[in-house]
This record gives C-alpha cells, sequence and structure tokens, in this order.
C-alpha cells in the first residue's frame, strides 16, 4: 500500500540548493514507517544497471560515511569530502563536523578498506582538487588549500584563498573545484553568489559572481567570474567544454565566455549558456522506486540532478564514452545522455527511453556526485540517507520529523564497470609507479592516454612542475600523435608553460581534426589575437566544415575590426551558420 501523499514524497523547490542535495526525497514522516536500510551487499543486489555492465562497492561505512564528493589523487590514494553536517550544521557551541579522508586500497583488490582522516572540523565541505601534494578545497564561504607537510598523514597546513562566496544558506554554497584543460580551477557557483576577494592580497579587487561561476589560476592566483551558473555540478568534456547543472536542469553548456562579451559590452546576448538535455516540464525520469512529489506536475522529471560528469574513460564500452550521467538522488538513479554536436553547442537524448542507465528501489540510495577513476571506470558517491532533503523546504509539520538524521553514520562509493571486465582495482595499471613519480617527459607521454584521469593528471602535474624538459615532448606530441585529444593537451601544456607561439598555432590551425582546429582559434583568441602573421590562417577558417570552427573564429573577431578580410570573413561565417542561434549571436557581438 503507498502511503498518503503527506508522508511520502520527494520536494521539488526549483529555485534552490546549491548543493543539489537540496531539494531532496522524503521518505515517510515517522522513523518508524521509514524503510530500513540495508547493507551494502544488499543494496547492491537492489540496482538496476544498463546492459553490460555491472556495479561494484568501493567503499562503505564506516571507513566512509556522508560523503559528497571524491577525487583520486597522483599517488592512486582517494580523497573523500564527506559533509556531516548536513543538513543543520553544527549547533552553538559545537565544531564543525566536515571531513576529508583518504581512502587506500593497501591489497589491491578493489576495495579501499583503509580509511584515515586527513582534515576535520570543516563547515560544509564541497569538493576537492588536488594540487601541489595538497588539496584545494570548497568549503563555506571559501576556498582553502590543505597540506601535510610533515607526513603523518593529518593536514597542518591551512591557507584561506579566496573569500566572500555566499553562505546564507547551509546548501547553496560553491562547489566542484576542477582543474581545466587551461590549467585554471573552476568552482560552481552554488547559485547564490557573493562577492570574492583573494585573502592572500590586502588590495586585490572583488570578483561579483552573482549569476556567474568562479576560476583561478593555483600558480599566480589570478582569479575572475566567469559564465554559470552551476548550482552541484560541474564537468568538462575531452576538449574543455564546460558543463553545469542544477536541480532542473540536469545539462547546461557554457558556450560563451564572459571575457568575450566584455569585449562588446554594447551588444546584448540573450544567454551565454544553454541546456542540452530536457530540463524542467519537459525532463522525464524513470524511477524504481517509491517517491511521491509536492506537485503531481513534478512526478517523474529532474528536481534534484546534481553531479553531472561527463564520462571519459576507458572501462565501459565505447558508446558510453563523452555520455553525460546526472543523479537525482531524489529518484535513487543516475540519468543518461548521449550527446551530439549541434552547431556551436550540443544536443542530447536519453541513453535508453523508458528505463534509467542506473536505479534502486532502495530508498537509501542517494547518489550525489559521479567521477571519472585512474582505472578508467565510472565512480558513484552515494550519501545513503533516509532523508536528503533539507528542513528548509519542508512544510512546517514535516520540520520535526524524527527522522531527518537516519543514514547521517553511513556512506558507500561505487564502480561501474563493463561487465567483462575483472574485478580488481586497476589504478597503478599501465605504470609500474604512481603518476607522482614519473619524469616530466614520462607525464608528457600519458597525455596520450586512453583515460581521462590520466590525460588529465599528467597535465596538472606538468602544469605544476613548471619544468622546461616538457616543452620538446610536448612539441613532438602536437606534431606527431595520431590523437586529436593528445594534441589539444600539448597546446595547452604548452600555454601553461609560457611556451606556445605562433608556429604551434599555426600548426594546429591547419590539423585535420576540427577539435583541434578550434582549439588553435581559441588560443589565437587568448593569447595572439595582435599578431598579424597568424591573421590569414585565421580567416581561411570561416569556410570551415565545423560550425564549432567558424564560431570560434567568430569569437576571435570580436569586436571585429573594419579591415575588408573580417567582415567577408564574418559574412561567410554567417551564412553558412544562420540555422543556428548560436553562430547568430556570435556574429551579432563581432560585428556590433
Amino acid at each position: 500500500m503507498i502511503p498518503p501523499l503527506a508522508l511520502r514524497f520527494r520536494l521539488e523547490v526549483a529555485a534552490v540548493l546549491s548543493f543539489a542535495l537540496p531539494l531532496w526525497l522524503l521518505t515517510p514522516t515517522n522513523a518508524a514507517a521509514a524503510a530500513d536500510p540495508l547493507s551494502p551487499a544488499e543494496s547492491r543486489n537492489q540496482f538496476q544497471i544498463a546492459p553490460g555492465l555491472k556495479i561494484e562497492l568501493v567503499a562503505a561505512e564506516p571507513e566512509v560515511i556522508d560523503p559528497v564528493a571524491i577525487r583520486f589523487g597522483e599517488r592512486g590514494e582517494l580523497w573523500v569530502v564527506e559533509m556531516s553536517d548536513y543538513p543543520h550544521g553544527p549547533a552553538e557551541g559545537e565544531l564543525p563536523r566536515s571531513r576529508i579522508r583518504r581512502l587506500t586500497d593497501r591489497d589491491g583488490d578493489g576495495r579501499y578498506e583503509t580509511s584515515e582522516t586527513f582534515a576535520d572540523k570543516l563547515l560544509f565541505a564541497t569538493g576537492v582538487q588536488p594540487w601541489k601534494g595538497g588539496l584545494i578545497v570548497t568549503m563555506a564561504g571559501e576556498v582553502a588549500y590543505l597540506k601535510d607537510s610533515n607526513g603523518d598523514g593529518r593536514a597542518d597546513v591551512r591557507e584561506t584563498w579566496y573569500t566572500g562566496f555566499a553562505e546564507e544558506n547551509s546548501q547553496l554554497r560553491a562547489n566542484h573545484p576542477t582543474f581545466g584543460l587551461d590549467n585554471r580551477v573552476y568552482v560552481a557557483n552554488g547559485l547564490r553568489g557573493g562577492t570574492v576577494v583573494d585573502a592572500r592580497r590586502p588590495d586585490a579587487k572583488p570578483a561579483n559572481i552573482s549569476g556567474m561561476d568562479f576560476r583561478f589560476d593555483p600558480h599566480s592566483g589570478d582569479y575572475a567570474a566567469v559564465t554559470g551558473v552551476g548550482q552541484f555540478g560541474l564537468t568538462f568534456d575531452d576538449f574543455g567544454n564546460r558543463f553545469v547543472c542544477s536541480n532542473r536542469n540536469p545539462l547546461i553548456h557554457i558556450v560563451l565566455q564572459n571575457e568575450t562579451l566584455a569585449r562588446n559590452p554594447t551588444t546584448a546576448i540573450a544567454a551565454a549558456s544553454g541546456d542540452v538535455a530536457r530540463s524542467g516540464f519537459e525532463s522525464k525520469l524513470f524511477p524504481i522506486s517509491r517517491a511521491w512529489t509536492t506537485s503531481n506536475l513534478h512526478a517523474n522529471q529532474f528536481t534534484a540532478a546534481c553531479g553531472v560528469t561527463i564520462y571519459r574513460g576507458d572501462r565501459l564500452p565505447e558508446a558510453f564514452h563523452g555520455n553525460a550521467f546526472t543523479c537525482d538522488p531524489t529518484g535513487n538513479l543516475v540519468h543518461r545522455e548521449v550527446i551530439h554536436a549541434a552547431g556551436m553547442s550540443f544536443a542530447s537524448q536519453p541513453g535508453r527511453e523508458g528505463v534509467e542507465f542506473l536505479a534502486s528501489p532502495d530508498e537509501w540510495f542517494r547518489p550525489v556526485n559521479l567521477s571519472d577513476g585512474p582505472d578508467g571506470a565510472l565512480y558513484v558517491v552515494d550519501m545513503y540517507r533516509a532523508v536528503i532533503e533539507h528542513p528548509q523546504f519542508m512544510p512546517e509539520e514535516l520540520k520535526r520529523r524524527p527522522d531527518l538524521m537516519l543514514g547521517n553514520d553511513r556512506g558507500r562509493i561505487w564502480r561501474i564497470v563493463a561487465e567483462a571486465a575483472e574485478t580488481v582495482d586497476e589504478s597503478p595499471r599501465r605504470a609500474d609507479k604512481p603518476i607522482a613519480e614519473l619524469s616530466t617527459p614520462e607525464l608528457v607521454a600519458l597525455l596520450d592516454h586512453t583515460n581521462s584521469w590520466q590525460r588529465d593528471t599528467a597535465g596538472r602535474l606538468i602544469y605544476e612542475r613548471q619544468d622546461s624538459s616538457a616543452v620538446e615532448p610536448l612539441k613532438r606530441l602536437l606534431e606527431e600523435s595520431p590523437s586529436p585529444i593528445a594534441r589539444v593537451h600539448a597546446l595547452h601544456a604548452l600555454a601553461g608553460l609560457g611556451q606556445l607561439n605562433a608556429d604551434h598555432i599555426s600548426t594546429a590551425l591547419k590539423d585535420n581534426s576540427p577539435r583541434v582546429r578550434e582549439q588553435a582559434l581559441l588560443l589565437f583568441e587568448r593569447t595572439a589575437r595582435d599578431d598579424q602573421s597568424l591573421r590569414q590562417s585565421v580567416l581561411r577558417l570561416s569556410s570551415d566544415d565545423d560550425a564549432k570552427v567558424r564560431g570560434a573564429l567568430a569569437l576571435a573577431l570580436v569586436p571585429i575590426a573594419e579591415e575588408a578580410a573580417e567582415v567577408t570573413a564574418l559574412a561567410e561565417i554567417a551564412v553558412q551558420g544562420a540555422d543556428d542561434v548560436w553562430t547568430r549571436r556570435v556574429v551579432s557581438l563581432a560585428a556590433g
């Protein structure tokens, strides 16, 4: 018998939650009516997963509790952010309860059985990004840097880097610090914004991030507001396209960068980002758990989209590569969208109609985040709570329910791989030693790897080291690698070392891959717009067959000069892209 609406429902809040943990599913209003939690083994047996795949347990309580984000480090360790503050935060006089744990799999069986506390007494921690042997951490109102300087496994260094992120709501907070292809760390806003400053610089200029996301250079400290806005989720594809999500919008593409818009402030653009997947009332989900919404209009729709991730690993079948995966913890599921190019942006359709990529009837299963792993698998962060919805968004009669904290002693992390894959943790595979111990030329070679984690980690370490021995191998990679992804990484790695020159851009402008040509234009726009030696090669791409290449050229022309060749190029772009709304927008921006 299905409980009455007042007892069991999923709360939709269209304008809330930074932490997409927000809106989450309400289970029965009294603890006695709540379903019992399942053991990890029992929960695993409940999963419905796409054909040809299997799901394995990576870690569970007590090794991990209340996980909301994970990152793998360059030594094979698994960093886990635990938000035990959720939902109320510490009571007056109590210490914060968020912490960061380091998990290791010492016997190589695939289970991360060893758990150590790296940092605790943190307030509403939401994400981590490894950097120079420590961690960049997003938490209440700030971006901080934590590091163990004496080798005892505990963070004894804590530096506050940026402050001013909104703190009014316990959920709507900055999150997902992510190192990008361009050697910058991006942070999702969390919806509530703020006025951010560098806490290390007394004369720092404030950056208003209302309606924006945030970006900074971890080397120089330079920072800026960037086009957004992400709620709880931020991800990149293989070529640096940035995607975010909000509770009703599972997949948003950031198409236009605010730096480009700022070059022509007199031309108004309707939007700088747009939905790729169906959103709001048009979205459609197929949960296999029992869940109700406060409004029948929102049943079986996204109400808590979070943790969006573009899968870029190599341990699922090829059909899954480049797909977007978004969690909806209210529906106890992970949704899959198959992405394809559409003009200057993308479009998508569900991976399978009528059934989700991953779903469970276990109403405690709360997928809140996803990640690619060193082994090429897709990892699922399961907060495993009876109630995931924040009391602020409950009706008054439910705010005192006794089961709000049930599950705050639980948590799971899962791994999804192809059914034929071996059941082992392969984080050290294809290397005799951890990536952290590789020489710089060996790191360059990893930029040609089939798994994104290997490439991204190698790219980050190259940027960290600033080692000139990378330059010649990077040049060879740019000229000789058969992989467009590797050639793009080479371009950005050279830029990060301050070694990208006009010859490199010229080579890339002639590349046989449109994705490499597109990146060459973006780098031209950012670093070489005044280089006249490249002008002819750049303008020649106005007739390129690829819409994104033509669009990147139009962006590079903002604001357009009065030279006839540029006007002609822009006109050609306008004609070829007349049916693409984004091309029309960038042409108007360039011509304005």
